[in-house]
């Protein structure tokens, strides 16, 4: 079986069985999603800790559609198409026990784009890690999205491998390549994560690590087993210095910018802060209808 092809079978088993079990209230979000976007709706990804069995959260999707042209109004479209992914949310049930889900959404023709062209590892980078497979619209959406996390992966080992040492073994792989890009964003991770994020799936990131080595991505097996050896030459792992140097001063750019424009497409904003303190506080403060009138002035 060719390398890739070993990846991907590899990569359709995790988002497979990572959400092969019942929760009413997720599946009812994506209920939602699809009275929403109708046959638009490609495809719904998850990803975050829920994926690591935290279920008391705000779940995390990522909506794939064929065209903007299922947003209710242009100028969202125009803004996804500026700067992917716009962000909303969707929830169901009433305050303050309602299940509520964050979600970034783009077509998935961009979604292709993003995880193979784009400098910035704002969508190669998650979406290397495991995330799960919630609704694809038929076998066709389905393939296109595995094909997408397969190149998120191997985009992920190009750029990340150049920074590691001539020697590595996967947790060093994957915890060295997470921090560089969690420095990218304007809301960094806190030190350890990444390691914490490999000590959750050994079994898959192993397997992958020892599948990218098979694919010409700049390292191969080396020695031990699951050792590997960096084929970078010194020019590259120069002009990869500078370019993650470069991401890092994009990278903020980019995080104000989409702060600014979730500003102006997460509805709901008040409704999420409330339930938010009750989550954390047990306390729910129920809104005037004042503040019901003007959410963004009192969120």
């Amino acid at each position: 079986m060719p390398p890739s092809e070993n990846l991907r079978q590899l990569i359709t088993e995790q988002i497979t069985s990572s959400c092969d079990f019942v929760d009413a209230g997720r599946d009812q979000l994506v209920g939602r999603l699809r009275d929403l976007y109708g046959p638009g709706l490609l495809a719904v990804l998850i990803y975050g800790s829920y994926l690591r069995g935290k279920r008391d959260t705000l779940l995390d999707f990522y909506v794939l559609l064929d065209s903007y042209a299922a947003l209710p109004k242009r100028w969202q479209g125009v803004l996804a198409r500026l700067l992917p992914p716009n962000v909303y949310q969707v929830w169901e049930g009433n305050p303050p026990r309602e299940t509520r889900a964050k979600y970034a959404l783009l077509t998935l023709e961009r979604f292709e784009s993003c995880v193979k062209r784009d400098f910035h590892p704002y969508f190669w980078a998650r979406f290397a890690q495991p995330c799960g497979l919630l609704y694809a619209r038929d076998e066709v959406a389905r393939e296109r999205v595995i094909a997408a996390l397969v190149t998120a992966s191997t985009t992920f080992a190009r750029r990340v491998t150049p920074m590691l040492a001539d020697e590595f073994d996967a947790p060093e792989f994957w915890s060295t390549g997470l921090a560089l890009t969690y420095g990218c964003e304007f809301r960094s991770e806190p030190p350890g994560h990444a390691a914490k994020l490999y000590g959750h799936w050994p079994d898959y990131f192993d397997s992958a690590t020892n599948h990218l080595a098979q694919m010409d991505v700049g390292f191969i097996p080396y020695g031990e087993p699951d050792r590997f050896r960096n084929m970078t030459p010194s020019a590259g792992r120069r002009r990869a210095s500078v370019a993650w140097r470069l991401r890092k001063l994009h990278g903020k750019v980019l995080s104000a910018l989409r702060l600014v424009k979730a500003a102006l497409t997460f509805d709901g904003a008040l409704e999420y802060l409330l339930w938010k303190i009750h989550r954390h506080s047990g306390i729910y403060l129920e809104p005037t209808p004042r503040q019901v009138r003007f959410p963004l002035l009192f969120a």
